[in-house]
C-alpha cells in the first residue's frame, strides 16, 4: 500500500444544499501516507450567479471570478487530479455532494465519486471534527481556512497524521474517471494571495 497516492480536496460553495447552492472553487493536494506532497491544483469557478453565498466565510467576491472557468471547463483537469488516486475529503459527503451535483449539472454523464471522510476517523480517535479544530490538535498548519487550497493542504496534512496515529480509513478504492474521459483543458484560475 506504500504506493498509494490520496487525492485530499474540497470545495468552496454559494451554500449547504447542493440542490441549489454551487461550487465556486475546488482544490487537490495529492499526498502519499508517508506526507509527502505528490501535487496540488486548485482553480476558482463561474457558477454563474451573482449570488455567492456567505463573503464572510469563504471571502470569494465576484470580482475574483471575472474570467474564471466553469465547473465543466475544468472536469477534466478535476479527472486528472484524482484518476489513480485514492479520494479522500474532509465531511465527505459535502464535497461528493458538491462535486457530483455539478458533473450532472453539466451534463457529463454518470459519475461514481466516494471518498475517505477524515471526519470518522478522527472521531474514531477521540478527537475534533472540525477541520480547523483538529488541525489544531494535531498540529497542522491551517491558513486561510474556507479557501479550498488551504484547506485541501490542510487535510492532506491531518490525513497523514490520522495514519500515522492508527486511524482506519474507510476503504475506498483509487478513483478511475468515467469514460468518456474528458481531457484536462489546463484552464484555471487561482485566487491571488494563496501560495503555491
Amino acid at each position: 500500500m506504500s504506493d498509494t497516492v490520496y487525492s485530499c480536496f474540497d470545495v468552496e460553495t454559494t451554500g449547504l444544499d447542493s440542490r441549489r447552492a454551487r461550487v465556486i472553487e475546488i482544490a487537490v493536494v495529492k499526498v502519499t501516507p508517508a506526507g509527502e506532497t505528490v501535487g496540488e491544483w486548485s482553480t476558482l469557478i463561474d457558477a454563474g450567479t451573482p449570488d455567492l453565498g456567505r463573503f464572510d466565510i469563504h471571502g470569494i467576491r465576484p470580482g475574483l471570478l471575472v474570467d474564471a472557468p466553469t465547473f465543466s471547463e475544468v472536469a477534466g483537469d478535476l479527472m486528472a487530479e484524482l484518476d489513480g488516486c485514492v479520494p479522500v475529503a474532509h465531511n465527505a459527503s459535502f464535497d461528493v455532494g458538491f462535486v457530483t451535483a455539478e458533473w450532472a449539472r453539466a451534463g457529463l454523464g454518470p459519475l461514481s465519486l466516494s471518498a475517505v471522510d477524515t471526519v470518522p476517523m478522527a472521531r474514531g480517535l477521540g478527537l475534533p471534527g472540525r477541520l480547523g479544530d483538529l488541525s489544531q490538535a494535531l498540529g497542522v498548519e491551517l491558513d486561510g481556512a474556507h479557501r479550498a487550497l488551504d484547506d485541501s493542504r490542510a487535510l492532506a496534512g491531518v490525513l497523514v497524521q490520522l495514519l500515522e496515529r492508527g486511524a482506519v480509513p474507510r476503504a475506498v478504492p483509487p478513483f478511475i474517471p468515467p469514460d468518456p474521459q474528458l481531457p484536462p483543458t489546463g484552464r484555471s484560475r487561482r485566487r491571488s494571495g494563496v501560495s503555491t
